[in-house]
């Protein structure tokens, strides 16, 4: 029997890789699998990027000369003239039996509150799980909108609902003594129910616990006469500055209304007008979308190429009053569509549209191109047109020998 040659073997084996190469290549270029994305309503904009100094019209408060200041105050907290915005203790230990015998106080009126809805009610078990769904919901949303106050409050009423069903369905649960602890425990702090002194204000406003030293960097009177020289010399001492040491326990910001200002080139925003309103995004405070009203600016004069864009803003929160050198988004002009990859515009005929995947077979539909970018299309959407796109669609954004009828299995 004659042995068979290893070289032949090799040779063979070489000849099957290669052929085995080429169909898989072969295949690769013909069969492309198919990639879709459905239809859905989307809104683009055109958009001018720029950066805006915030002013707003704010005075801080000094901390005491001496002892222990503490807020009274949360951000956001409106104070009258007169009202106390901080107390003031003689030490650290005293600062902390108040902050103590009031969180015990808190948690004492919490559960006498509830011994007293206990006492006597005929809830069902069903009721209180209902409850306890509801308040469960209640406490995502808080959650999710930010507010500490109002996730708190939610998590007190999910805890309530826990505890009453506890109790309904017969668990030991000694609230009596539990009531009996924390006022044995707020008796030891009693002696620190009070401060020293306070510290009160002169003017009316919206207390904020952030201060970064450019609260008078420009004057709030005169902010909209800003010249482009001032008002980027302002952006740029903000920008090349670091947070300043300072004695200040917090700002009152005393009037709701406010400046955003920038630089813009007149020819980014000629559709713009003094007086109109347009939406700014806030591009380091998780896209926050806020709408101004323009003062001045828009309107320019011939041969004009820079203008100082002066916005205003009545929206005020603790996020807010801790702008001030922003990178923002100018939102010229909205439009509305059906958004998909540039590569999934097809022209058949004489016709523009996109090709939707239905049922395993391939419908082109109509488009009409109503804003275009480097790698997207705009697409305008008519519910009345019967040849084109309908919303949920499943457009074709990938797949080779694309043709109105075909079917894909």
């Amino acid at each position: 029997m004659k042995k068979i040659r290893i070289d032949n073997i090799l040779m063979v084996i070489a000849i099957v890789l290669i052929f085995s190469y080429i169909a898989y290549e072969t295949y690769s270029v013909t069969h492309i699998d198919l990639k879709t994305e459905t239809a859905v309503i989307s809104t683009v904009y055109d958009k001018v990027d720029a950066t805006a100094l915030v002013i707003r019209d704010e005075h801080t408060v000094n901390k005491a000369g001496s002892g222990i200041t503490v807020p009274c105050l949360a951000d956001g907290d409106k104070v009258n003239v007169g009202g106390n915005v901080a107390m003031v203790f003689s030490s650290q230990e005293a600062a902390s039996g108040y902050s103590k015998y009031h969180e015990l106080q808190s948690q004492l009126a919490y559960y006498e509150g509830l011994e007293a809805q206990t006492l006597g009610q005929s809830a069902s078990v069903e009721s209180i799980n209902a409850e306890i769904d509801t308040d469960i919901d209640s406490y995502i949303r808080a959650v999710y909108g930010g507010k500490s106050a109002s996730v708190e409050a939610a998590g007190d009423k999910v805890n309530d609902g826990i505890l009453r069903r506890q109790m309904l369905i017969g668990e030991s649960v000694d609230l009596l003594s539990i009531i009996q602890e924390l006022r044995t425990q707020s008796e030891q702090y009693a002696a620190s129910a009070s401060p020293d002194s306070y510290i009160s204000t002169d003017v009316s406003g919206v207390f904020s616990s952030y201060t970064d030293g450019f609260e008078n960097l420009v004057d709030y009177e005169t902010a909209p006469e800003l010249t482009e020289e001032q008002l980027l010399s302002a952006i740029d001492t903000v920008r090349n500055t670091k947070e300043k040491d300072n004695n200040y326990l917090g700002k009152l910001v005393t009037s709701y209304a406010w400046y955003l200002e920038c630089v813009v080139n007149t020819e980014d925003i000629k559709d713009l007008r003094n007086g109109g309103k347009v939406q700014i995004a806030l591009k380091d405070s998780d896209d926050t979308v806020i709408t101004v009203q323009i003062v001045s600016g828009a309107e320019t004069t011939l041969g004009q190429e820079r203008t100082v864009l002066v916005m205003k803003c009545s929206n005020l929160d603790s996020k807010i009053s801790s702008l001030r050198a922003e990178d923002i988004e100018i939102r010229v002009k909205s439009y509305e569509g059906i958004k998909v990859p540039a590569a999934a515009l097809h022209v058949s005929g004489d016709q523009k549209g996109v090709y939707a995947l239905i049922s395993s077979q391939v419908h082109f539909r109509e488009a009409e191109v109503i804003y275009s970018a480097d790698d997207y299309v705009l697409l305008k959407y008519d519910e009345e047109n019967q040849k084109g796109i309908r919303l949920y669609d499943q457009i074709i954004t990938q797949g080779k020998g694309l043709e109105d009828g075909k079917v894909f299995t």
